[in-house]
């Protein structure tokens, strides 16, 4: 397969789909073209052909290209098929797993939540409810702006995350958020509320993947309501459906898959 690579938008830092597809590259599955696309997208097979949509949201900048066939990754494009997604830093994420996924009992953090408020969508969707009064471990501070320096390095973040039995998932500047998927790479239960999309070209299915709350006052009694037992079923189907979607191999084999399907 060859993939032809756009030029970044300034939101992009080589990170997230776009350190994904180096790996790919760099795994010998893919030929990645560069400096032939005089646009911001992802394609393959050639330009104009199938659109791998990378942005967390369709209806802003860039918009959406002339296609023939479009993956879309975060918000689902009615013309368009969904796609897989990725964490905020492909490769430490990948190290941080290969380190080993932590059992039940070595998880000291029943809840977690890390993460911040950099625009006004964030800040609608995250300030709806005071969640930091049902998750033990909550950070969110609110600095509008991509200047904001977080507290945690993304190499603390992992480890906090990988020590945490639950992690509160809510929607971003789009729909998803790289946290889902770091979340389920590191066999953490998500807690997801209503307006995050788990639509993938594999979806997650509530009661298997994920569980639903709808308010800080419903995460106590998700929390207690998943023994070891439902939460060790859980955390396995999370960690399956990783291997699957979203890490190095199984990221492109799906990609191929739905290119090919």
């Amino acid at each position: 397969m060859k993939i032809y690579v756009g030029q970044q938008t300034p939101e992009h830092k080589g990170d997230t789909s776009r350190e994904l597809i180096d790996m790919w590259e760099e795994s010998g599955y893919c030929e990645i073209i560069r400096d032939k696309v005089n646009d911001v997208f992802l394609w393959a097979n050639s330009p104009g052909d199938v659109l791998l949509y990378e942005y967390d949201r369709y209806d802003v900048y860039p918009g959406v290209p002339r296609f023939n066939r479009a993956l879309f990754a975060g918000m689902q494009h009615p013309n368009g098929s969904p796609w897989i997604y990725w964490g905020r830093h492909p490769r430490k994420l990948e190290a941080k797993i290969e380190q080993g996924i932590k059992t039940y009992e070595e998880r000291g953090i029943e809840s977690i939540f890390l993460g911040k408020v950099e625009n006004n969508i964030q800040l609608k969707n995250r300030t709806a409810y005071d969640w930091s009064t049902a998750i033990e471990e909550f950070s969110m501070p609110v600095q509008m702006g991509d200047s904001f320096t977080w507290r945690y390095t993304q190499d603390e973040y992992l480890d906090k995350v990988a020590h945490s039995k639950f992690g509160l998932c809510l929607a971003g500047y789009g729909p998803k958020c790289n946290r889902e998927i770091e979340l389920m790479g590191l066999g953490v239960v998500p807690l997801v509320t209503r307006d995050l999309c788990t639509v993938y070209y594999d979806p997650l299915i509530e009661g298997q993947h994920f569980i639903r709350v709808e308010s800080p006052e419903d995460v106590s009694r998700a929390i207690r309501h998943c023994p070891q037992t439902r939460w060790e079923y859980i955390s396995h189907n999370c960690r399956k459906w990783y291997d699957k979607n979203c890490s190095r191999k199984g990221s492109f084999e799906t990609t191929q898959r739905i290119i090919e399907g």
